[in-house]
Parts: structure tokens; C-alpha cells; sequence
């Protein structure tokens, strides 16, 4: 016992009927049970000792062997629980068997009747142990107001899964168990489903990633390709321009050349034309062959002059000077860069060169913003071409003799902030504010 007497009077049951009718009512009370005093705790558990020993009595009164087993059985369990509430340390006794079948002073057997035997051995005893640890971690779990740290998970929780059955509070606290468990594997199986698409999703990141870089690369590799080809076409271009002036100068030096033959011969031929005319027959005179000769002489000399004369080559003018170096404001020296870029700034804003020669020179510098060739430069060759096309006043575009160049200026500008602009063609701050200048300038 616990070493506590009962004050209660001793209990009577004649039957397992009376005895498993009580035993559910201590269930019931068990478990309805809200006052967890030191007093109300000791209260009922001197009632459920009370119950114990009148079980253990009833023995004597009961001769069938399923109902003396049922009987041990809920002396067991109670046994259990007193050992769980146990509180000042002292141990109930848990090896409490039914009293034999009519154990009676003087009092003989029943044919076939045996005294009942409670069940020994280590088995009943590790299972004495289990649910009286099973027991105790519910009662501490209801009284912590069912907090989840007292939860069985994993094998405990299917150990205690044998229990439940033994008792309201038990089974209260394994299916509590269970839902936790049940809600953990959602929670694992979510976290792992989110762990799969999170890694799958890196995977396909990456891969893209992959795929841009190396498209990024093809398309810088490209753009440098184009880069190149636009700057040997500048430069062939600008030296095709040099090559047809130094052309055109050759063949107007060749050409007044030949006027000035022609010139020459002809004053020859007049020459000659009147020296015969005063030169008699030579039959007449051979003397006279001596003027003959002076005028073959005299032939002879001009056409020595007309060889002669060279007239001298007439120089480039100032706006084809500059058209030849026009590609020097996107060059790699920044003083020869600034000179070239200044000085085509005074030939189309001051008017340092004629009308002709602006046009041309304006001409150049759109073309040098149209792609192909706008792509070859570099962001400060961009800025000068910008920087001197946005000095042109609108009255200059306007003028009957630019109305093609204004439309061609119209188209170039256009095609600068198109869909790839961003991508192929950067331009700075300044050059945005120079180019939308321009735009305003060529309406």
C-alpha cells in the first residue's frame, strides 16, 4: 500500500459487474478530474487503494477464470497509477493478487475450481514499467496544459500506442501524439517538396544564367566584329573621299595642261601661217628656204613652251581639308581630337567655309551617326558628332538647298533609339542632351 491508512470503509463487490462498474466510474473521475492539490491528488488516490484491496477481496467470490484475470488486470492498472502520482516518494504495492477462490477458513474448492494465480514474471513487469512510464508522461502533459514537448514521436509513440486503451488520459495523450506526428511528416514532406522546387528552380536559374552569358558573348563578339568592319569602312570611305579630290585636282591639272598646249599650238600654227604667207617660192629665190627654217624654228619653240608650261595646282579647299580629317575627332590623340572638332564646329556654326563645303561637311557627320559606321565609335566620338550636329540652327536646316539632307539627318536620328539603341549604341547625359537638340532642331 502506500503506507498511508484508509479511513474509508472496506469495499464489497460480489461480482466482476460490480467490480467493472466501479472501475469506470474511477475512469470517468480520473479524467474529469480538475483539482490538482497535493490534498485532492492524495484523496483520490486513497480511494483508488480502497479499491484496490476490495477488488483483491472479491477474488474469493469469483470462480470463473476470465473474470479473475479481468480483475488482476484492473488492479494492474490502478497499481500503475498510484505508482505515477506518487508524490512523498513512498512506492504502492504493486504485486497485489486476487485472493484464491473461496479462501475461506475451513472452506473446500468446487470440483475443477483453482485458486487464481496473478500472472508473475519479467514480461508482466516491464509492462507494469511501460505504462506506468507512459501513464506519467500523460499526467505531466495534462497538467503542463497539454504542452507539445511532452509528445511521443517515432517507436515511443508506438509503444504507448499499446496502452491506449487502458486508460482515458493514455489515450487522450497518444492520439494528441499521434496528430503531432502526423502534422510533423506534413510539415517534413512540405519542407521537402520546397527544398526539390527551390533546387530545381537554382538549377534552371542557373542554367539560363549559363545560356545569357554565353549569348551575351556571342553577341559582344558580334558587335565587335561589326565594330571592326565599320572602321575600316570609315576609313575607306574617308580615304576614297581623299583619293577622288586628289583625282579631281590630277585632272584638272592634266586638263589645263592640254588647254595650254592647245593654246600654245594654235599660236604656233598662226605663226607659221603667216611666215608662209611672206616667205616667196623657193624656185623663185633658194634663199628663201632660210625662212622656212626660221619658221620650222619658230614651231619648234612653241611647241617647247606649250611643253613647258605646267600650270601649278590649285590647292584643296578649306572644307575639303577638312572632310579628309574629319574622322580624326573619334581618334585616339585628345588635343588633335579637340582642334578637328573645333574647327568644324567654326566651319558649320561661323561659316569659315562656303555654303558647298558646309553641306558636305554636314553630310559626313550624319552619315557618320547612320549604321553601320555610328557603331564603330567610341562614346566620345559619339559626344563630338553630337556636340557639333546640335550647333546647326533650325533656320540653316530649313534652307531650300539642305531639305535632303535634313531628311536624311530625319531617318539617322530616328534609327539612334530604336528597340536594341540601349544594348549597341550608349550614349552619356550630354550626349542625350545634345542629341535631343538636334531632334528638336531637325522638326
Amino acid at each position: 500500500m502506500s503506507g498511508k491508512t484508509s479511513h474509508h470503509p472496506p469495499i464489497s463487490f460480489a461480482n466482476i459487474t460490480d467490480i467493472s462498474s466501479q472501475h469506470l466510474d474511477l475512469l470517468r473521475s480520473s479524467s474529469q478530474r480538475n483539482d490538482d492539490s497535493p490534498e485532492a491528488i492524495a484523496a483520490f488516490r486513497d480511494r483508488i487503494a480502497d479499491f484496490r484491496t476490495g477488488v483483491a477481496a472479491a477474488g474469493a467470490r469469483l470462480e470463473k477464470e476470465g473474470d479473475r484475470e479481468t480483475a488482476q488486470g484492473i488492479i494492474d492498472y490502478w497499481s500503475t497509477q498510484l505508482l505515477a502520482w506518487s508524490t512523498n516518494g513512498a512506492r504502492p504495492d504493486l504485486d497485489l493478487p486476487l485472493a484464491s477462490y473461496l479462501d475461506l477458513p475451513g472452506a473446500a474448492l468446487p470440483a475443477g475450481a483453482t485458486a487464481a494465480r496473478r500472472p508473475t514474471g519479467e514480461a508482466v513487469a516491464q509492462d507494469g514499467r511501460a505504462q506506468v512510464r507512459i501513464g506519467s508522461l500523460a499526467y505531466q502533459w495534462r497538467r503542463s496544459n497539454r504542452a507539445p514537448g511532452y509528445l511521443l514521436t517515432g517507436n515511443a509513440l508506438v509503444e504507448a500506442a499499446g496502452y491506449r486503451g487502458k486508460d482515458p488520459e493514455i489515450e487522450a495523450f497518444v492520439s494528441a501524439s499521434e496528430a503531432a506526428e502526423r502534422r510533423t511528416r506534413h510539415i517534413r514532406a512540405g519542407f521537402i517538396v520546397t527544398l526539390v522546387l527551390s533546387i530545381a528552380f537554382a538549377v534552371l536559374a542557373l542554367i539560363s544564367f549559363f545560356r545569357e552569358n554565353e549569348a551575351r558573348k556571342e553577341a559582344d563578339q558580334l558587335s565587335a566584329d561589326n565594330d571592326k568592319r565599320a572602321q575600316r569602312f570609315l576609313v575607306a570611305d574617308v580615304r576614297l573621299q581623299t583619293e577622288r579630290f586628289q583625282h579631281a585636282a590630277e585632272l584638272k591639272e592634266l586638263n589645263d595642261q592640254l588647254l595650254a598646249m592647245k593654246s600654245a599650238l594654235e599660236e604656233a600654227q598662226a605663226k607659221l601661217k603667216v611666215a608662209l604667207a611672206q616667205t616667196p617660192s623657193p624656185t623663185l629665190n633658194p634663199t628663201q628656204h632660210m625662212y622656212l627654217r626660221d619658221s620650222n624654228a619658230v614651231l619648234t619653240q612653241a611647241i617647247d613652251q606649250s611643253r613647258a608650261h605646267k600650270p601649278s595646282l590649285p590647292p584643296l579647299t578649306a572644307g575639303e581639308q577638312l572632310l579628309a580629317n574629319v574622322n580624326l575627332i573619334d581618334g585616339p590623340d585628345g588635343d588633335v581630337r579637340r582642334a578637328t572638332t573645333e574647327n568644324l564646329v567654326r566651319a558649320v556654326r561661323d561659316g569659315t567655309v562656303s555654303p558647298d563645303d558646309q553641306r558636305m561637311l554636314v553630310g559626313a557627320l550624319v552619315n557618320m551617326l547612320a549604321r553601320p559606321a555610328v557603331q564603330s565609335l567610341t562614346l566620345t566620338g559619339r559626344y563630338n558628332v553630337l556636340y557639333i550636329l546640335s550647333i546647326i540652327t533650325s533656320a540653316q536646316w530649313t534652307l531650300p538647298a539642305w531639305s535632303a539632307l535634313r531628311d536624311r539627318a530625319r531617318i539617322v536620328t530616328a534609327d539612334l533609339v530604336g528597340p536594341n539603341a540601349q544594348n549597341d549604341l550608349p550614349m552619356g547625359a550630354d550626349s542625350q542632351k545634345f542629341y535631343q537638340q538636334l531632334v528638336q532642331r531637325l522638326q
